[in-house]
Formats: C-alpha cells, structure tokens, sequence
C-alpha cells in the first residue's frame, strides 16, 4: 500500500476552490487503495475522513508573522512525511519541496491583474512561492489551467513536460440543469416576473479580482429598454466597499441590483439566470463558470479566467479582453436580446462542462499520479 501526504494550511473551509481540490485528491488516491494523510493547522476533520484521508494537525504558533508561519507549517509537513515515510508528498503552493505542486493561484500574476504592479519583494507570497519555481523544488506540477500553466512557463522557465494540466471538477449530480418548474420558482422568489430577465454574479468574495465593479458599470450602460426590464445580482460574503457601493449608487439601474447570500444549494441561483457574468481581473480557474455552464446559464467571461479555455464555437464570442466595461454591456445585451441566442449558448455550455465532471477525473488523474502509485 502506498502512503500519501497532502499539505494545505488550511482545510477548514471545505467550500473553497482550492480545499474542494484536496477533496478531490483525497478521494481518488484512497480509491486506489493508498493510505492518504493530509496535515494543516485548521481543518474539518468529519469532510477529511468522509473523503478517506487521515487528518493531521500541524503546530501553529500565533505570534510568528504569516511568512514565518508559512515556513513552520512547510517544516512540520516535511517532518510528518519522514515519519510516515510516505511515498509521494503532495502541496498546494504553500509547502517548499513536495514531489508535485497543486498551483491554484499565480500570485505574480494576480498582483499585476488586480493591483497594477509587480508583487513586492517582501510580501509573504513572493517569499513563498517564488523559490519554488526558481529553485525547481519539485517533481511535478499540476496547474488548474492552461493560463495557469503558460504563466509559470514564461515567468519562471519552467519546461512544458514538467507541468500538466487538470482543471477543478464539478459534481454532475449538484450541477445540471433543474426542471423548468423548480427554476421558475426560484426566479419567482427572487421577484422576477414571467416577462423580466435575471443576470448574476457569483463568487465566494473579492470582489475587486471577480470584477464586481466591471458588472456594476456595464449595467448603467445597457440600453434602457433592456436594463428596465432585467434584475440584477450578485452573490458574495463580502460588504460592498464605499468605492463600490459609490458605482452602484450612480447607476440609474441601481434599485434593480440586490446582493444575495452565499448558499449550498447554489445550482439554484445559476439555474435561475439568463446570463452569468465573471468579468474578473484574473481567476486562474474560476469554477463557478464551469458550475454555471453545467447548469445551462450563458456565461460572459474574460480570457483571463481559466475556465473560458471549456467555452467553445458560439460561446467563445463572449469571453472577452476584460478591459472595456462597454464591450461587456454590449455582451450582455446580445444575449439579453436574443432568446434563441441564449438557447444555443446554454446548450453548448452544457455540453462543454462534462470535461470537467467528477466521473471524467479519475483518468486525469491516473496520467499525471499512475507511475507514482503502481
């Protein structure tokens, strides 16, 4: 039997992209008969060992600055893998010198896209990750995108054979397409009429990298016809900020945005929608794309969003560069005005999220870990 160990810092909070994938890693290696362990200062031990692993918990030392904190954590996984003797160890951008990285984020990148400005030197995510990839401490590396996988290339010089791609899996049984009688329920509980139409916006928080701001500016710029007739939401933890909630206080649309709490069940917001929107400055994958196109929603994105690289033919007219706030208005009202159009675009999507369904996972996975665990 072969011994795992997978690394994250944090695993408490299973609905985040980056734990959902250690679920996902936890699930496959312990379908084929490995001993998975995973280490993290927080975690939520009853999801571990529902998914197969055996839960570990690392020192933390709270008065240790975050780097400093990093650092330790890296130290305790290095040592738990000695103990254990473990034949492959796994990380996920936060542990120096695994076999193979898990990269969720490319946080260069996310500085450049999000801030203006190359990150500082300084910050702990410089001092994490960049000797990773200069000092090529791994084996290998899975990125979650072609995006993803292009940005290490050409950043750090890392040859194309050392990195594979898998993207984030959804789960076909949450996200499909509901029956027409439950969808038109929730839209008539979110207030949308037989004759109105519902755009929305779904993350978990951030607004700034999600674009939020982007969405807020295109809706004052729709044509009024289409914009009077529409609803408009988004979904996320965070408060609006005084910049934010300033844009959408000079919309004159303003009265039709609503924010919505985050849910489970959140296959019922996409399923209400007749357009979903992720103008977002950088997401190196984006799962609630690929969540929405399962569910049928037409989906307006940017090529800076990994999950557009699954948006093909028809759907692939609207992603877009991310830079004008008017070409996103001008996509949202193409599909807003065209119901055959959304049709088609929803149709296609639907099709395309089946390369990321969970049961299309495990031979992706069995490429990049068969020679590891034979």
């Amino acid at each position: 039997m072969k011994t795992i160990l997978i690394a994250k810092q944090n695993l408490e909070k299973t609905y985040s992209g980056a734990c959902r994938s250690v679920h996902e890693e936890i699930k496959y290696f312990h379908s084929k008969g490995c001993e998975v362990h995973t280490i993290s200062e927080n975690a939520n031990v009853v999801d571990i060992e529902s998914s197969g692993g055996i839960p570990h918990k690392s020192k933390r030392f709270f008065w240790q600055k975050k780097f400093r904190r990093r650092m330790q954590f890296s130290n305790e996984a290095l040592k738990l893998a000695k103990k254990l003797k473990v034949d492959l160890l796994i990380g996920q951008g936060d542990l120096q010198q695994p076999d193979v990285h898990f990269i969720h984020n490319c946080v260069h990148l996310a500085s450049e896209k999000v801030h203006g400005k190359p990150l500082a030197k300084d910050d702990e995510m410089y001092l994490t990750h960049t000797p990773i990839f200069q000092n090529h401490q791994f084996k290998h590396i899975v990125a979650n995108s072609h995006l993803a996988k292009n940005e290490l290339m050409s950043r750090f010089s890392i040859p194309e054979h050392d990195i594979s791609v898998i993207y984030p899996a959804i789960d076909e049984n949450q996200f499909k397409l509901l029956p027409i009688e439950e969808r038109n329920a929730i839209r008539a509980d979110l207030g949308v009429k037989d004759d109105e139409l519902l755009v929305g916006l779904v993350t978990s928080g951030n607004f700034k990298k999600r674009g939020v701001d982007r969405f807020f500016e295109a809706i004052s710029l729709l044509p009024k016809e289409v914009a009077e007739k529409t609803h408009f939401v988004f979904v996320g933890k965070d408060k609006l900020s005084p910049e934010y909630q300033a844009i959408l206080d000079r919309s004159p649309y303003k009265n039709r945005v609503r924010q919505l709490p985050i849910i489970n069940k959140v296959e019922g917001y996409f399923n209400a929608l007749d357009v979903f929107v992720l103008p977002a400055r950088i997401e190196e994958f984006g799962r609630v794309v690929a969540e929405a196109m399962a569910c049928g929603a037409p989906v307006i994105t940017t090529k800076w969003v990994g999950a557009s690289e699954l948006m093909k033919a028809e759907s692939a007219e609207f992603v877009y560069d991310g830079e004008s706030n008017q070409t996103l208005a001008n996509l949202m009202d193409a599909l807003l005005s065209d119901k055959a159009l959304r049709k088609r675009v929803s149709l296609a999507n639907q099709t395309s999220a089946k390369e990321v369904y969970e049961s299309a996972l495990e031979e992706k996975f069995d490429a990049v870990f068969g020679p590891y665990i034979v």
